[in-house]
This record gives C-alpha cells, structure tokens and sequence, in this order.
C-alpha cells in the first residue's frame, strides 16, 4: 500500500517512520505484509490492523504536503478517518491516536466473535428504497441500521448480524441491485456495538484532547467542532451514529471551501458521494502523479 508514493517522497515514508516510533509498531511494514495481516478472520487472536495501515499512510501524506507549503483550511475524515484527521489537527498525539484506533478495533473484534455482524453495500436503491429494505428487515425480528448513503451513486451502507443476511436479500429482491459484503469485520457506526461505544468513551476519557489548529468537521452531525470536549464526545458517539459523510461535504461546501485534497490511499471520496459545484475541485494524492500535481496546485494557491 502506497510503495509508488513511499518510493517518490522520502517524506512520505519518513513521516510513516516517525509514526513508527511514536507508536512503538511498525505500522509501516505491515502496509508491504501479506492481505492476511489486513484481513485477518474474526476469529484470529491477531487484529487488523486496516484501519491503522490506511490512518498512517493518510496522515503520513498530510504532513509531507504540510512540510511542502500547503496550508489547509479545515480537515474532515470519513468514519475512522477522523482520528487521522484529527490527528493532523494537533488534537491528540499520534500514540494516542492510534491507542485509540486499536482499542476500538480490539474491542470491537470482541463484540464480533460474541455476536457476527458486517457492513454491506448495497449499490442501486435511492435512499427512500433503502430505508423501506432496512424496516422489513426489522419486522423481520433482526437489527438492520443504514450507516452511510450517497445519492449521486445511489450507494448505502447497511449494518446488521450476520443472521439478518436472508432477511436483507429478501427485502432488497423487489429491485435491481447487487450487493458487497465488508471485508472489514464489525457493523461499525450501528447500534450493534453500544458495548463497544461505552467502553471507547471510558478510554477516551484517558486521552488528552486539544484544541485542534484548524476546524474538524465531524461526521456524527456534520458541523464544525473546536472543543476538546465536543471531540471526544462526538467521536465516541461515531461508533454508534450513522456515518453523515455526504452532509459533512456539503456542510464544507457552504462555509466556502472549493478546493478539496483526498489523502493517500482512497480517492473518490468527495467527487464520488455529491455533487460539486462548477467551481469545486478535488486535488488527489493515491499516485505519485497526482501527488505531484495536487502539491503543485495547492503551492499555487487555491481557496
């Protein structure tokens, strides 16, 4: 993951080392490490570390484009994107950052072993569709809670147990649709993990938050967060609550941004899920060509 940008920018893969000692792990040569090691099954004694892998190499980028003149404005991050984000923000060390991440992600494979459950995308339905499928479901006698929805590509993210899986295909069968199963373990962002939820609040506790050098929109309303209380508040709470991504970009869009940078590895987060407006753009960094071009541009100056 990310061995063209690693190998273009030494920051880049210095920062990733830094990350390293701060940590205590290599977090950077799992990113090289057999997909096992990112998808281990729920029941491996060992957990993925996914989520810790994409987090640094995000972070990693963010810093060498600071280090590089560019000065960002705001930052936001999609579901566990926003300890990155926060991260970057000064809001929390980064051992505590992904002390935090690997806490969640622990105790969250726990929750899993004692109750299977998953994310599934469900690619086809407007947003009415899918809430209509995720109420049959639960008529049906099973949990299933809608975490993310994109109009533009008539994209939802559904969580439920795995026990719920026929009852979602039946609802779902009336239309034309496919689906994808996560291949990350845990219906993150439902109700499912409230026990997960109450024991990250507990931890976050523990965490010193700071006021964060710019503004972080935050996913569980979509609005701007300064407090350090409101941060932790919300971030906990983020475990339950839907994943409001698609309102979190347009919440950006009215306080006047128009240049938007997408942080290695994912790309199409932003042009993906809305709309953009004519004068929108969206600076990527997943190649070492597109990391050459968004510098390029940000050193430019853009708003």
């Amino acid at each position: 993951m990310g061995r063209g940008l690693r190998d273009a920018f030494p920051a880049v893969e210095q920062n990733l080392r830094s990350i390293n000692l701060a940590i205590g792990r290599d977090i950077a040569a799992a990113m090289d490490g057999p997909e096992a090691l990112l998808f281990p099954p729920v029941n491996s004694p060992d957990p993925t570390v996914f989520m810790e892998v994409t987090m640094a190499l995000a972070l990693a980028v963010a810093r060498s484009l600071g280090a590089a003149g560019a000065r960002p404005d705001i930052a936001a991050g999609r579901s566990m994107g926003e300890y990155s984000a926060a991260a970057f923000a000064g809001v929390f060390s980064d051992a505590d950052c992904f002390g935090m991440v690997r806490h969640v992600t622990l105790n969250g494979q726990q929750d899993c072993l004692d109750s299977p459950s998953f994310l599934v995308t469900i690619y086809g339905l407007d947003r009415r569709e899918l809430a209509a499928a995720a109420r049959q479901v639960e008529r049906g006698g099973e949990l299933c809670e809608v975490v993310a929805f994109y109009d533009k590509a008539r994209l939802g993210v559904a969580g439920l147990r795995k026990a719920a899986l026929p009852l979602l295909r039946a609802a779902l069968a009336p239309h034309r649709h496919r689906i994808s199963l996560s291949r990350e373990v845990g219906a993150f962002h439902t109700t499912l993990f409230n026990r997960l939820a109450a024991r990250a609040a507990l931890y976050f506790d523990g965490v010193k938050f700071s006021r964060p050098a710019i503004p972080l929109y935050m996913n569980v309303d979509g609005k701007r967060e300064l407090s350090p209380a409101g941060l932790k508040r919300k971030l906990a709470a983020a475990l339950v609550r839907p994943v409001l991504w698609q309102e979190t970009i347009a919440a950006l869009l009215r306080a006047g941004v128009r240049t938007f940078v997408e942080l290695a590895p994912g790309a199409m987060l932003t042009e993906f899920v809305c709309e953009l407006p004519a004068d929108a753009e969206v600076l990527r960094t997943d190649t070492p060509e597109n990391y050459r071009r968004a510098l390029a541009r940000l050193k430019a100056g853009c708003r």
